[in-house]
Protein backbone atom coordinates (compact mmCIF):
# COMPACT_ATOMS: atom_id res chain seq x y z
CA UNK A 1 0.00 0.00 0.00
CA UNK A 2 1.74 3.52 -1.17
CA UNK A 3 1.42 6.91 0.98
CA UNK A 4 -1.15 8.23 -1.08
CA UNK A 5 -3.92 5.51 0.00
CA UNK A 6 -3.07 6.61 3.88
CA UNK A 7 -3.21 9.98 2.81
CA UNK A 8 -6.66 9.87 0.41
CA UNK A 9 -6.74 6.84 -0.81
CA UNK A 10 -6.32 5.39 -4.30
CA UNK A 11 -6.34 6.86 -7.78
CA UNK A 12 -10.03 4.99 -8.32
CA UNK A 13 -11.53 6.24 -4.98
CA UNK A 14 -10.59 10.07 -5.38
CA UNK A 15 -12.11 9.68 -8.75
CA UNK A 16 -15.62 8.12 -7.61
CA UNK A 17 -15.37 10.89 -4.91
CA UNK A 18 -15.10 13.69 -7.00
CA UNK A 19 -17.53 12.23 -9.74
CA UNK A 20 -20.15 12.54 -6.67
CA UNK A 21 -19.04 15.40 -5.99
CA UNK A 22 -19.79 17.12 -8.92
CA UNK A 23 -22.65 15.40 -9.61
CA UNK A 24 -24.12 16.65 -6.33
CA UNK A 25 -23.40 20.32 -7.42
CA UNK A 26 -25.03 19.78 -10.72
CA UNK A 27 -27.92 18.96 -9.23
CA UNK A 28 -28.34 21.79 -6.86
CA UNK A 29 -31.82 23.01 -7.60
CA UNK A 30 -31.61 26.34 -6.15
CA UNK A 31 -27.64 26.80 -6.57
CA UNK A 32 -25.21 29.20 -8.66
CA UNK A 33 -25.79 28.27 -12.48
CA UNK A 34 -22.24 29.38 -12.87
CA UNK A 35 -21.33 26.39 -10.30
CA UNK A 36 -23.44 23.65 -11.98
CA UNK A 37 -21.76 24.56 -15.03
CA UNK A 38 -18.37 24.32 -13.82
CA UNK A 39 -19.69 20.82 -12.01
CA UNK A 40 -20.77 19.83 -15.69
CA UNK A 41 -17.48 20.87 -17.45
CA UNK A 42 -15.58 18.90 -14.83
CA UNK A 43 -17.41 15.85 -15.29
CA UNK A 44 -16.49 15.76 -18.92
CA UNK A 45 -13.38 16.75 -17.83
CA UNK A 46 -13.19 13.31 -15.83
CA UNK A 47 -14.55 11.99 -19.27
CA UNK A 48 -15.06 8.21 -17.79
CA UNK A 49 -18.28 6.20 -18.11
CA UNK A 50 -18.93 6.84 -14.76
CA UNK A 51 -18.65 10.51 -15.25
CA UNK A 52 -21.25 10.61 -18.08
CA UNK A 53 -23.50 8.57 -16.04
CA UNK A 54 -23.40 11.97 -13.41
CA UNK A 55 -23.41 13.70 -16.12
CA UNK A 56 -26.65 12.21 -17.15
CA UNK A 57 -28.36 12.73 -13.75
CA UNK A 58 -28.53 16.37 -14.32
CA UNK A 59 -31.80 15.44 -16.69
CA UNK A 60 -33.56 14.63 -13.72
CA UNK A 61 -33.73 17.91 -11.64
CA UNK A 62 -35.58 20.73 -12.59
CA UNK A 63 -34.36 24.41 -11.67
CA UNK A 64 -35.65 27.61 -11.93
CA UNK A 65 -35.92 29.81 -13.76
CA UNK A 66 -37.28 27.39 -16.62
CA UNK A 67 -35.34 29.15 -19.34
CA UNK A 68 -32.24 28.35 -17.51
CA UNK A 69 -33.17 25.33 -17.03
CA UNK A 70 -33.95 24.07 -20.30
CA UNK A 71 -30.02 26.02 -21.58
CA UNK A 72 -28.05 24.05 -18.80
CA UNK A 73 -30.17 20.26 -20.12
CA UNK A 74 -29.26 21.37 -24.02
CA UNK A 75 -25.35 21.84 -22.63
CA UNK A 76 -25.62 18.76 -20.62
CA UNK A 77 -26.75 17.11 -24.13
CA UNK A 78 -24.35 18.63 -26.01
CA UNK A 79 -21.31 17.88 -23.43
CA UNK A 80 -23.04 13.95 -23.11
CA UNK A 81 -22.94 13.24 -26.99
CA UNK A 82 -19.48 14.76 -27.34
CA UNK A 83 -17.98 11.16 -26.03
CA UNK A 84 -19.39 9.81 -29.53
CA UNK A 85 -19.75 5.72 -28.95
CA UNK A 86 -18.02 6.00 -25.05
CA UNK A 87 -21.67 7.72 -24.18
CA UNK A 88 -23.91 4.93 -25.35
CA UNK A 89 -24.03 2.86 -22.49
CA UNK A 90 -24.06 5.06 -19.93
CA UNK A 91 -27.21 6.75 -21.98
CA UNK A 92 -28.45 3.08 -21.95
CA UNK A 93 -28.09 2.59 -18.45
CA UNK A 94 -29.74 5.80 -17.26
CA UNK A 95 -33.06 4.97 -19.49
CA UNK A 96 -33.51 1.72 -18.40
CA UNK A 97 -32.92 3.09 -14.24
CA UNK A 98 -34.55 6.21 -14.56
CA UNK A 99 -38.16 7.72 -14.88
CA UNK A 100 -37.34 10.86 -16.52
CA UNK A 101 -35.64 9.78 -19.81
CA UNK A 102 -36.73 12.24 -22.38
CA UNK A 103 -33.32 14.11 -22.50
CA UNK A 104 -31.63 10.86 -22.43
CA UNK A 105 -33.78 9.68 -25.55
CA UNK A 106 -32.30 12.37 -27.36
CA UNK A 107 -28.73 11.76 -26.02
CA UNK A 108 -29.91 8.44 -27.82
CA UNK A 109 -30.91 9.79 -30.72
CA UNK A 110 -27.60 11.58 -31.75
CA UNK A 111 -25.52 9.00 -31.12
CA UNK A 112 -26.80 5.97 -33.25
CA UNK A 113 -28.34 5.20 -36.60
CA UNK A 114 -32.03 4.95 -36.16
CA UNK A 115 -32.28 1.47 -37.07
CA UNK A 116 -30.10 1.24 -33.64
CA UNK A 117 -32.50 3.42 -31.68
CA UNK A 118 -35.58 1.21 -32.55
CA UNK A 119 -34.40 -1.81 -31.56
CA UNK A 120 -32.65 -0.27 -28.52
CA UNK A 121 -35.74 1.73 -27.38
CA UNK A 122 -37.75 -1.57 -28.28
CA UNK A 123 -35.77 -3.49 -26.34
CA UNK A 124 -36.04 -1.35 -23.14
CA UNK A 125 -39.94 -0.84 -24.20
CA UNK A 126 -40.91 -4.62 -24.41
CA UNK A 127 -39.31 -4.99 -20.62
CA UNK A 128 -40.92 -2.18 -19.43
CA UNK A 129 -44.43 -3.55 -20.56
CA UNK A 130 -44.23 -6.19 -18.29
CA UNK A 131 -43.53 -3.79 -15.52
CA UNK A 132 -46.09 -1.70 -13.33
CA UNK A 133 -44.71 1.87 -13.55
CA UNK A 134 -46.30 4.53 -11.05
CA UNK A 135 -45.51 7.16 -13.27
CA UNK A 136 -46.37 6.51 -16.88
CA UNK A 137 -44.17 9.02 -18.63
CA UNK A 138 -41.42 6.62 -19.36
CA UNK A 139 -43.50 4.62 -20.94
CA UNK A 140 -45.46 7.12 -22.98
CA UNK A 141 -41.87 8.73 -23.85
CA UNK A 142 -40.91 5.57 -26.03
CA UNK A 143 -43.77 4.95 -27.15
CA UNK A 144 -44.00 8.60 -28.72
CA UNK A 145 -40.47 8.04 -29.74
CA UNK A 146 -40.91 5.04 -32.07
CA UNK A 147 -44.22 6.39 -33.35
CA UNK A 148 -42.17 8.85 -35.71
CA UNK A 149 -40.75 5.24 -37.01
CA UNK A 150 -42.30 2.80 -39.65
CA UNK A 151 -41.12 -0.27 -38.27
CA UNK A 152 -43.42 -3.29 -38.17
CA UNK A 153 -40.56 -4.96 -35.60
CA UNK A 154 -42.85 -2.43 -33.62
CA UNK A 155 -46.28 -3.43 -33.41
CA UNK A 156 -45.51 -6.84 -31.30
CA UNK A 157 -43.74 -4.22 -28.78
CA UNK A 158 -47.04 -2.11 -28.42
CA UNK A 159 -49.36 -4.98 -28.41
CA UNK A 160 -49.33 -5.76 -24.51
CA UNK A 161 -49.45 -2.05 -23.38
CA UNK A 162 -53.06 -1.64 -24.85
CA UNK A 163 -53.51 -3.74 -21.53
CA UNK A 164 -51.49 -1.26 -19.22
CA UNK A 165 -53.13 0.44 -16.40
CA UNK A 166 -52.31 4.30 -17.49
CA UNK A 167 -55.06 5.67 -19.95
CA UNK A 168 -52.23 7.78 -21.50
CA UNK A 169 -49.83 5.20 -22.19
CA UNK A 170 -52.89 3.01 -23.86
CA UNK A 171 -53.55 6.05 -25.91
CA UNK A 172 -50.11 6.72 -27.37
CA UNK A 173 -50.41 3.13 -28.18
CA UNK A 174 -53.11 3.43 -30.14
CA UNK A 175 -51.80 6.35 -31.65
CA UNK A 176 -48.64 4.95 -32.42
CA UNK A 177 -50.84 1.59 -33.80
CA UNK A 178 -52.02 4.05 -36.55
CA UNK A 179 -48.35 5.04 -37.18
CA UNK A 180 -47.66 1.93 -38.10
CA UNK A 181 -50.89 0.88 -40.17
CA UNK A 182 -51.00 -1.85 -37.96
CA UNK A 183 -54.36 -3.54 -39.56
CA UNK A 184 -53.18 -6.85 -37.78
CA UNK A 185 -53.68 -5.12 -34.27
CA UNK A 186 -57.39 -4.74 -35.09
CA UNK A 187 -58.91 -7.23 -33.12
CA UNK A 188 -56.35 -6.05 -30.41
CA UNK A 189 -57.32 -2.54 -30.04
CA UNK A 190 -61.17 -3.62 -30.38
CA UNK A 191 -60.67 -5.29 -27.07
CA UNK A 192 -59.02 -2.82 -25.64
CA UNK A 193 -62.14 -0.25 -26.59
CA UNK A 194 -64.51 -3.28 -24.97
CA UNK A 195 -62.27 -3.05 -21.98
CA UNK A 196 -61.56 0.64 -21.58
CA UNK A 197 -63.47 2.36 -18.96
CA UNK A 198 -62.27 5.43 -19.70
CA UNK A 199 -64.13 7.33 -22.34
CA UNK A 200 -60.94 8.95 -23.67
CA UNK A 201 -59.15 5.67 -24.14
CA UNK A 202 -62.35 4.15 -26.48
CA UNK A 203 -62.43 7.08 -28.25
CA UNK A 204 -58.78 6.60 -28.99
CA UNK A 205 -59.76 3.06 -30.11
CA UNK A 206 -62.67 3.96 -32.02
CA UNK A 207 -60.64 6.24 -33.86
CA UNK A 208 -57.69 4.18 -34.12
CA UNK A 209 -60.18 1.29 -35.80
CA UNK A 210 -61.67 4.01 -38.31
CA UNK A 211 -57.90 5.07 -39.23
CA UNK A 212 -56.86 1.92 -39.91
CA UNK A 213 -60.21 0.51 -41.77
CA UNK A 214 -59.26 -3.17 -40.58
CA UNK A 215 -62.40 -5.52 -40.06
CA UNK A 216 -63.00 -6.44 -36.76
CA UNK A 217 -66.24 -8.79 -37.42
CA UNK A 218 -65.33 -11.17 -35.19
CA UNK A 219 -66.02 -8.36 -32.32
CA UNK A 220 -69.59 -7.33 -33.49
CA UNK A 221 -71.09 -8.36 -30.69
CA UNK A 222 -68.32 -7.16 -28.19
CA UNK A 223 -68.31 -4.07 -29.64
CA UNK A 224 -72.12 -3.58 -29.53
CA UNK A 225 -73.35 -0.60 -27.41
CA UNK A 226 -69.27 0.43 -26.73
CA UNK A 227 -68.58 2.19 -29.66
CA UNK A 228 -68.77 5.91 -28.57
CA UNK A 229 -70.96 8.61 -30.34
CA UNK A 230 -69.57 9.63 -33.76
CA UNK A 231 -68.52 5.73 -34.79
CA UNK A 232 -70.53 2.84 -35.93
CA UNK A 233 -69.61 -0.51 -37.28
CA UNK A 234 -70.78 -1.05 -41.23
CA UNK A 235 -72.50 -4.15 -42.85
CA UNK A 236 -68.35 -5.46 -43.66
CA UNK A 237 -67.66 -5.05 -39.78
CA UNK A 238 -65.30 -1.94 -40.10
CA UNK A 239 -65.59 1.07 -37.81
CA UNK A 240 -66.53 3.99 -39.50
CA UNK A 241 -67.08 7.71 -38.56
CA UNK A 242 -70.24 7.98 -38.58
Amino acid sequence: MGLFDFLGGSKEDRETKKIRELSKKTQEKYGDPATRARALEGLRDIGTPAAIGALLQRFGVKTEPGITDAEEKEYTLSLVTSFGDKAVEPVLDFIRRSDNVAWAVRCLDELVPEPELVTLLSGILQKLSQEYARDPEKKVVLVNRLSTVRDPAIVPVLLPLLEDPSDEVRTSTLNNLVSQDATSAAGAIADCLVQAEAPRVRAAAAAALADLAAPVEDRRDALAGKLPAGFALDKDGIVRRS
